[in-house]
């Protein structure tokens, strides 16, 4: 897809694209990490093959748009081996390798990006500037891909194997709250830079294990800041169970490992003084740390239920067909410490646990059904095997991970009832029934790892949506304008047949992301992302008008296909949409007061200006900034000093009644004290008529 061309974006940036230059900007070529954030489930994948998201900017966040709402922030694969012997003739037993990856960094082995449509361009006017609201994208278009995404990870394991992971990831409405991951373990007996073997090449590496372990956290920053797994998920709980899928049959069940939100019996009352209540779904009444600052509006924040679950196991090296007695032990409420200590309760090694055939579930954790605070933070593990390794064998093992549950939206409205109940009030919508809404976030989990299990069996090839369009946002005069790519003409990705039926445009007020810690309050209304219109697929322009002047503003543009193409989809005729998240703008727009249809009102804010003022100058901290004030749409300022040398000249073309100038003239020198002439020539207004010239002196002293 190509770029929005210049001549048809809106008129106000007509007159800037002379002069728009934008740096080239590149990232090495194996990053340190990728992210799948076409969906709703947003998933981070490291190079490293081992999540960690305690940090601010962490990814696998459902739904993505939120801020902080993570779900997963730990992950491991584990490699458990009865025995195998190295290049010094020592027999290794039960040998346990948490990070198994050795090589990462050479020529063919890292990890890269692939789409099946290059990402959309977004260009965001605003305050005077166009911008590149769009990351560079440091992949590789396939145009044959059969999912929106793909993620390929290729590195080298101890204790030898060559190791390729590729996630899959959609866009489809049906199939954007899981990733597919197909792993390859080929046996090489080689872990190192070169491509010699490491260890003896005539031996068999024998009942080894392959494990995938996920820490599910669902308490979305209820009490503290940070999302911290050893704080915040100590009230969470891990099960596993076994599920006929219904849209694939006969064949393989789903045995999916989940965790969800449970009650922590340290919190005792949703606002001090109150009556006891149950804190499953984590209604809001606090945020930051340690709950320093109240917010009691109720909405459930860990209202997720998050999941994996084997879609396909080799039986062995030498058959790969699925088998579907696979995996072979569960654990679920281990914890990151035990995994980094290689303590497994109740086994004496973790290749003893993986090989007992254990699949443990909640009712065999401690303190069920009351209390898991015994537990900080489930990480349930999954165990695979055992399989032997000759030279050259390889087995693959397909799983998919996902998150689901009830909606932000659904979680606020039910939020706000249940205050009423606890408050005392008319509602009757009371804990009991928020649990029983909650625990259907179960059902919907297991809808998803069902479709995740469906799109395998296809060979990962579903109906899929248009894809996002390029798309310009501008700041204008108490308007937004919208301007976007032109897809009435492209093909459907698996027919080629063009499908367009109409473009959503969606809109969120104030921050780009929803549920930042300035846009919450305790009467519990929040600032979505809303549908704000819907426009027929041959039209490509939009203009906002129910804007607030110095709002900031953000924009989406989805492309919606008329469900022609969609004849074998979960739901065959479906209209099928475009990412929601494809194409928004992370710049914000603002509108502004429109220009003046007059020049004799022109005013230069302060006027004189003192350079030792301080507060009383123009934004009081920005000592070298004038504001030209009351000006027309569209003028060019030229600035003379007493004497008529013209020392500035600035194109006023943003529509705006104000100009900023930090004094400076066109040679780069900051002008001296003195008497200065502002004029206004070639002024327009907003509908470009002719406005006189107009002269205005003010006074600079430093």
């Amino acid at each position: 897809m190509g770029q929005i061309k210049p001549q048809r974006w809106p008129v106000l940036l007509v007159l800037l694209l002379a002069g728009v230059m934008l740096a080239a900007f590149s990232t090495p070529a194996f990053s340190q990490s990728k992210v799948h954030n076409l969906g709703k489930f947003k998933y981070q994948v490291d190079a490293n093959d081992a999540i960690s998201t305690s940090g601010d900017d962490a990814g696998n966040a459902w739904p993505q748009d939120y801020y902080r709402y993570w779900e997963i922030h730990f992950y491991n694969t584990m490699f458990m081996v009865g025995s195998w012997t190295d290049a010094d003739g020592n027999v290794h037993s039960k040998d346990e390798i948490l990070d198994p990856q050795s090589f990462i960094n050479g020529e063919g082995y890292g990890i890269s990006d692939y789409r099946r449509y290059e990402p959309p361009q977004v260009w965001v006017y605003a305050q005077g500037k166009l911008q590149l609201s769009s990351k560079p994208f440091n992949g590789e278009v396939l145009p044959d891909l059969p999912s929106d995404q793909m993620v390929e990870l290729h590195y080298k394991a101890y204790p030898g194997f060559d190791v390729v992971k590729k996630s899959f990831s959609y866009t489809n409405e049906n199939h954007e709250d899981y990733i597919i991951f197909y792993n390859r373990f080929l046996c090489t007996f080689d872990w190192d830079e070169d491509p010699d073997p490491d260890a003896p090449t005539d031996q068999t590496i024998q009942n080894m294990y392959i494990a995938f372990g996920y820490t599910f956290q669902n308490a979305e920053g209820t009490w503290i800041t940070y999302q911290r797994w050893y704080e915040e998920a100590k009230d969470d709980w891990a099960t596993y169970e076994v599920f006929t899928p219904q849209l694939s049959s006969p064949g393989r069940n789903l045995n999916i490992t989940y965790g969800w939100d449970g009650d922590d019996p340290d919190v005792t009352a949703f606002e001090v003084g109150g009556q006891e209540f149950d804190d499953t779904g984590d209604p809001r009444f606090a945020i930051g740390e340690g709950g320093s600052s109240p917010m009691p509006s109720g909405e459930f924040i860990s209202a997720e239920y998050a999941g994996f679950a084997a879609l396909h196991v080799d039986k062995s090296p030498a058959d790969h067909s699925d088998d579907f007695t696979q995996p072979t032990a569960v654990l679920t409420n281990i914890n990151i410490y035990n995994v980094w200590d290689s303590d497994y309760p109740g086994f004496a090694t973790s290749w003893d646990w993986a090989a007992s055939g254990y699949k443990q579930t909640v009712q065999d954790q401690a303190g069920w059904p009351d209390d898991a605070s015994g537990v900080e933070a489930e990480m349930p593990f999954q165990a695979f095997g055992p399989f032997n390794f000759q030279l050259g064998d390889s087995i693959v093992i397909v799983y998919a991970v996902g998150v689901n549950g009830i909606s932000r939206d659904l979680a606020i409205a039910k939020g706000l009832e249940w205050r009423d109940w606890y408050r005392g009030g008319t509602s009757t919508f009371d804990d009991a029934a928020k649990n029983d809404l909650l625990a259907t976030g179960r059902d919907s989990l297991v809808e998803s790892m069902d479709r995740a299990l469906w799109a395998w069996g296809r060979g990962l090839k579903i109906p899929a949506p248009l894809p996002a369009p390029d798309l310009t946002v501008t700041s204008g005069p108490n308007v937004v304008y919208l301007e976007w790519e032109d897809l009435s003409q492209t093909g459907d990705a698996n027919t080629g047949v063009p499908d367009l039926d109409h473009y959503n445009i969606y809109r969120k007020r104030g921050a780009y992301l929803v549920d930042t810690y300035d846009e919450l309050n305790a009467n519990g209304t929040h600032l979505l992302w809303q549908k704000i219109a819907e426009v027929p697929g041959d039209e490509t322009k939009y203009t906002d008008s129910s804007v607030v002047r110095g709002e900031s503003y953000h924009y989406a543009v989805t492309a919606v296909d008329d469900g022609t193409q969609n004849i074998d989809g979960v739901h065959p005729g479906q209209k099928l949409e475009s990412s929601k998240y494809a194409n928004r703008s992370v710049v914000a727009a603002i509108p502004f007061l429109p220009g003046e249809p007059t020049t004799d009102r022109v005013r230069v804010v302060p006027n004189p200006f003192i350079i030792g003022a301080g507060d009383y100058n123009f934004t009081g901290n920005a000592v070298n900034q004038l504001l030209f004030a009351n000006l027309p749409p569209y003028c060019t300022l030229r600035i003379y000093t007493a004497t008529g040398d013209l020392i500035k000249t600035i194109e006023h073309q943003t529509g705006s009644a104000d100009e900023i100038w930090d004094q400076v003239t066109e040679s780069t020198q900051y002008v001296a004290s003195g008497v200065y002439i502002l004029q206004i020539a070639n002024a327009k207004d907003l509908q470009k008529n002719g406005l006189p010239t107009a002269n205005v002196k003010f006074v600079i002293i430093r």
